[in-house]
């Protein structure tokens, strides 16, 4: 009797249910394929006993690489969740409100099984035909997110037509949301209501003065007793940190009235008499970096690694909006290797060539923390930036983001071209790790693809010719034991890559 070859998985359980009734029938009719295939896993079903759906049902299951019936269904509601969340996130409605058909997928539909806690109409707070299906499916529009540093409700992530919608049905509004979207007359009669409100917390942690949209809702707020520079929970910023990009006239406004200023500050204004004066009261500022230690006024994570960009210098922050004569003050008041290092992350080689013949040591002089630049241009896609170090001689074994190499870093963007070039330059282990996960090069290519997948990178590539340098494909990928297959679930391409090469 020939073995019946695997059964496809499809996508839906209901597909396997009408299987295992079509596999009873056939059984029961006589048929001795489908004998045969039920009594590969109940021998007991042998005449006379006649078979049942529950053996049928253990065939089909053991035929898909499953236990048992059970483990078959509960493998497949758990991807009709995540189709759900997949299809919720993409904006497919067709697709959601099949799976919302579904009770397993119905009864979850409040469960916070996104981003940061976040529910289903969190992520489809600025489509309203979407809220629509989920609200008639029972989406409760008053959860907030399962975040322990700022819960956020639905509304944070309204715009102003569905946050209308929101209310409408049942939605009920916060101040911070009033000041976020320029509500004057709503927040100022909530606050009028309660006073204790200009001091509520929201998302992040924020207070409505975070969220201000307008110079008039500040001078409001303000006059209620909010506090200028209290910071959130999540990013410990500021309301005029929070307003510096995307609202500077809030920002302004607010420095007006009192607010600590920072180097940051001065540099997206171009102004000059503030910068000034910042590096008169604290000239260590000029070593300011975004989201690094050692300038309190912007701890680490703060607001600014989103609006401004991570490992920014005050230097290229007025470069990136224009303000020379700022750029120009704050090299002119740099000592030698801060410049030096701005001059190669603005990817200047005449500059840093003009600096290094002014004092050839310089190079030799920089600390391993400055020579992980390379691994952070790298980490942040800065790769002209990080040509220019290769070619002055950085060491790409400095550590850069959670210690790994300027390799580890060209891995988890899935660069081929920067690998190449650190490979054929040699001076990192090709399975060196990282010591803040004990990863290698290879680990952060496949946790990578999934995790980073960022825009453009080659991750099947980057395994390829590590593999190919020599990296060791079957041993675990980080500190914890974890496979590389298993560091890439999510990206079946690349886990298909690894398994191909060796890796099990």
């Amino acid at each position: 009797m020939p073995t019946p070859a695997p059964l496809p998985l499809r996508a839906n359980i209901e597909h396997q249910r009408k299987l295992a009734k079509e596999l009873t029938r056939a059984a029961r009719a006589g048929d001795p394929v489908a004998l045969a295939r039920i009594q590969a896993v109940r021998p007991e079903t042998a005449p006379p006993r006649t078979p049942a759906l529950a053996d049928a049902q253990l065939a089909i299951a053991r035929e898909a690489g499953f236990a048992s019936w059970p483990k078959l269904v509960s493998d497949f509601q758990e991807r009709d969740v995540k189709g759900f969340c997949d299809a919720v996130r993409a904006g497919d409605i067709e697709h959601t409100q099949q799976l919302l058909a579904s009770s397993h997928v119905r009864k979850r539909i409040n469960n916070p099984m996104f981003d940061f806690g976040q529910r289903a109409a969190h992520l489809a707070a600025k489509n309203e035909a979407m809220l629509t299906m989920l609200i008639d499916a029972g989406a409760d529009v008053n959860l907030k997110s399962d975040w322990q540093n700022g819960p956020y409700s639905v509304l944070d992530n309204a715009n102003d037509r569905t946050a209308r919608f929101l209310l409408a049905h049942g939605a009920t509004l916060t101040p911070n949301v009033a000041a976020r979207l320029g509500w004057f007359d709503e927040l100022r009669a909530l606050v009028d209501a309660d006073d204790s409100l200009v001091h509520a917390r929201g998302g992040d942690g924020q207070q409505p003065l975070h969220e201000a949209k307008t110079v008039a809702i500040a001078d409001f707020l303000l006059a209620r007793g909010a506090g200028i520079d209290v910071r959130c929970l999540d990013h410990h910023s500021t309301p005029a940190q929070y307003a510096l990009v995307d609202r500077p006239d809030v920002c302004r406004r607010l420095l007006e009235r009192g607010a600590t200023p920072d180097i940051f500050m001065a540099a997206r204004f171009g102004d000059v008499p503030l910068a000034t004066r910042l590096l008169d009261s604290e000239p260590a500022c000029i070593n300011a970096r975004i989201n690094e230690p050692g300038y309190p006024a912007v701890p680490p994570f703060n607001i600014y690694c989103w609006t401004l960009g991570f490992g920014l210098s005050p230097h290229a922050v007025a470069r990136q909006f224009g303000h020379q004569q700022l750029y120009d003050l704050l090299l002119a008041r740099s000592p030698r290797a801060i410049g030096f290092m701005n001059a190669l992350l603005a990817a200047d080689e005449p500059l840093a060539r003009r600096m290094l013949a002014e004092q050839p040591t310089l190079l030799s002089l920089l600390t391993p923390d400055e020579h992980g630049h390379l691994a952070h241009a790298i980490f942040r896609e800065r790769f002209d930036a990080a040509d220019l170090m290769l070619r002055l001689g950085f060491d790409p074994a400095a550590g850069g983001v959670d210690g790994g190499s300027a390799l580890h870093a060209a891995c988890w963007v899935g660069s081929v071209r920067m690998v190449e070039q650190l490979l054929a330059r040699g001076g990192v282990p090709i399975d060196a790790r990282d010591p803040a996960h004990r990863s290698t090069p290879l680990g952060w290519a496949a946790f990578g693809s999934v995790h980073r997948c960022a825009e453009g990178g080659d991750y099947v590539g980057v395994v390829e010719r590590l593999v190919a340098a020599g990296a060791d494909v079957t041993q675990p990928g980080n500190g914890e034991g974890r496979t590389l297959v298993d560091m890439a679930g999510g990206n079946p391409v690349v886990q298909e890559a690894l398994r191909r090469l060796g890796a099990s």
